[in-house]
């Protein structure tokens, strides 16, 4: 009688390989803290990372465009509160120069002051950010505010304005022009005005030792619309708080459902792992006995 043992070597040495390299994969596994590592693992669950991933990306994107762009409008909203504060004490020069007690010398002594305003107001507008580009220049790199031979001040910045993508369908308004912000104050007397007209009409007004022609009102109206200015500012700071608040929920649902699928749970990988060594280990044991057994022995 002959008994091929060929089938059964091979069968078993077989079942080692596989015990094997299934427990080389959860040792690897443990060690990476990893149970996908490639597509083989689970092709399904790695498509499904790969999209996880690419949203974990795009989200990191809007998270920097959302600090960016709030960065740039606090800017903004310290400048046009500077521009207030200084728009409401030329009110206060403007009401003071008025007064029919102060002399013509009285009203040039106003003046220096209100010329000061004049000088620190073109100065704001003309305000940079860290990387020397105008806020309220549009796509300008230069001043987008300049003085002119004649004294006045003139706009030659551009309209554009920056806008920054902070969720998929979400986008918030960063840049202002400045010709909105400093050449449009609407007046009831007719058209619009700018800032700088107004101004420097109360400062030369008062250098020339008379009495502003309508003490505070332009001033008045200017201040106005520079409040107006600062309330669209924080409105869209608001507007950042929601949609940071947003993008952190996704950010936080979208990790979690990285790691459910990617991360291994080390616990249930190291029990499975003593499974495996220990079948693997039960089952050299036994073929070795068998192997050794006098029938193999005998019948070759």
């Amino acid at each position: 009688m002959q008994i091929s043992t060929n089938s059964y070597y091979r069968q078993n040495t077989e079942n080692f390989q596989d015990l094997k390299a299934q427990a080389a994969k959860l040792q690897e596994q443990i060690a990476t803290g990893k149970k996908i590592t490639a597509a083989s693992d689970d092709p399904v669950a790695f498509s499904d990372l790969a999209l996880l991933k690419a949203k974990e990306v795009r989200l990191a994107q809007y998270k920097r465009n959302i600090d960016v762009a709030r960065q740039a409008l606090t800017l903004e909203d310290t400048a046009l509160k500077q521009a207030s504060n200084l728009l409401t004490r030329m009110k206060e020069l403007s009401i003071q120069g008025s007064n029919d007690s102060l002399s013509a010398g009285d009203r040039k002594l106003v003046a220096i002051e209100a010329k000061g305003i004049e000088d620190s107001l073109l100065d704001l507008a003309n305000t940079k950010d860290s990387n020397g580009l105008p806020i309220f220049g549009g796509f300008v790199s230069g001043n987008p505010f300049a003085k002119q031979i004649d004294g006045s001040i003139k706009y030659i910045g551009d309209a554009n304005i920056t806008q920054q993508a902070v969720g998929d369908d979400a986008q918030v308004t960063v840049g202002f022009s400045g010709h909105e912000v400093f050449d449009r104050v609407p007046l009831e007397s007719g058209p619009s005005k700018s800032v700088f007209e107004i101004v420097t009409a109360v400062a030369n007004a008062l250098a020339d030792g008379k009495s502003p022609a309508t003490p505070g009102d332009d001033i008045s109206k200017a201040l106005d619309h520079m409040i107006s200015q600062q309330a669209e500012v924080g409105s869209r700071l608001s507007l950042l708080d929601n949609a940071d608040q947003k993008l952190q929920d996704n950010q936080t649902a979208t990790t979690a459902q990285i790691s459910i699928l990617q991360d291994t749970n080390i616990e249930k990988s190291v029990t499975e792992l003593q499974k495996k060594l220990t079948t693997l280990d039960a089952a050299q044991t036994s073929f070795v006995k068998i192997a050794q057994l006098s029938l193999f022995n005998y019948l070759k």
